[in-house]
């Protein structure tokens, strides 16, 4: 099964979940063959990516890249289920848990997968849009996921963090003021529990993902193993997102990374901490970056526990450069391609 753009779809194609509507509704069921007129509707409907069985040869030609794909699907879903709630009070709870079953099965069944920085967006948007907050949401989605299998989770306990990260700030797509925000855990707590067969760790997620392991967090000013793991999880990458993409400063991967350690064991246990570091690839091999004294080069080998001291190809001598034996240098700014 392969998630694929609805532009690559083709006639005989074998949907490989079921596809619902904005409310709810089971459009076409798992495995229908795609018809032209189908393809044409589902296009229509503003679906930009689905489950489809491919046989060998379409799989091979496909380009695949696991977390921009299931990033592009999120995010489709996220718009409709927001726009749900601020104009019916309510959420599509099959679209929800069918999209919970595809990422989770997805996550866990790749054997080697991290995020980088280049995975994450932040989309400003037009307030009333909350392209800011789905941005957001987006981001320690798919962080949290990986941080949980880091941790050795599961399907089915990686298909709970899903929907607890997701939808971890759905009480703050309300209207409300800036006093609101101390009371968004709850509120969006009371909205998740009347759905029926929500899972219960996923809402300790919602109602628990700011409060701290040393008793300073909020609402209830939980201390230590009374903060569930999973709401430790969705609470740093939360907390990660807005350091890296909140403000109009930009910063460094290595300065997000050098921010998680400073939360051990204050915010944070050490083991939540230690697994979104495995996660989490700040200086990818291929990254272009400049080093101190104005060093070009490109990161082509990794330090196994030392992720921001990679070895660097230097540009223009092809010198090969261990940051973890140079250990004066730094890497000081990643180059974007224009």
């Amino acid at each position: 099964m392969r998630l694929v753009s609805v532009d690559e779809l083709e006639e005989g194609d074998l949907l490989g979940r079921g596809l619902y509507d904005e409310g709810g509704r089971l459009m076409l069921r798992q495995g229908v063959p795609l018809t032209s007129r189908l393809i044409e509707g589902i296009k229509k409907r503003g679906h930009q990516y689905l489950f489809v069985q491919l046989n060998e040869k379409r799989a091979a030609a496909s380009g695949f890249d696991l977390i921009s794909n299931l990033r592009l699907l999120t995010k489709d879903l996220l718009g409709r289920v927001f726009r749900s709630v601020r104009q019916n009070g309510s959420l599509p709870l099959e679209p929800l848990m069918d999209w919970a079953d595809h990422v989770s099965y997805s996550i866990a069944e790749e054997k080697e997968i991290t995020i980088r920085l280049s995975d994450l967006e932040r989309d400003p948007g037009r307030d009333e849009d909350h392209s800011e907050l789905i941005a957001h949401s987006l981001n320690v989605c798919f962080l949290s996921m990986l941080t949980a299998k880091a941790l050795g989770y599961k399907e089915k306990q990686i298909h709970e963090v899903a929907l607890g990260s997701l939808l971890h700030d759905i009480g703050l797509v309300l209207p409300h003021d800036g006093t609101f925000f101390f009371q968004h855990p709850l509120i969006g707590h009371d909205l998740l529990r009347k759905l029926p067969d929500f899972p219960s760790e996923s809402l300790k997620m919602v109602v628990q993902h700011h409060e701290q392991v040393d008793g300073t967090g909020f609402p209830y000013a939980l201390r230590g193993p009374q903060v569930s793991e999973a709401a430790q999880i969705v609470g740093l990458c939360s907390e990660f997102d807005y350091f890296m993409n909140g403000g109009l400063k930009f910063r460094l991967p290595g300065e997000g990374i050098d921010f998680v350690m400073s939360k051990t064991d204050t915010a944070f246990g050490y083991g939540v901490v230690r697994a979104f570091l495995k996660a989490f690839q700040p200086y990818p091999v291929g990254t272009k970056v400049r080093l101190t004294g104005g060093l070009l080069g490109t990161v082509v080998e990794l330090n196994r526990g030392h992720s921001c001291r990679p070895v660097v190809q230097l540009q223009p001598s092809g010198t090969s450069f261990d940051l973890m034996k140079h250990t004066t240098f730094m890497i000081e700014e990643v180059i974007h391609a224009d």
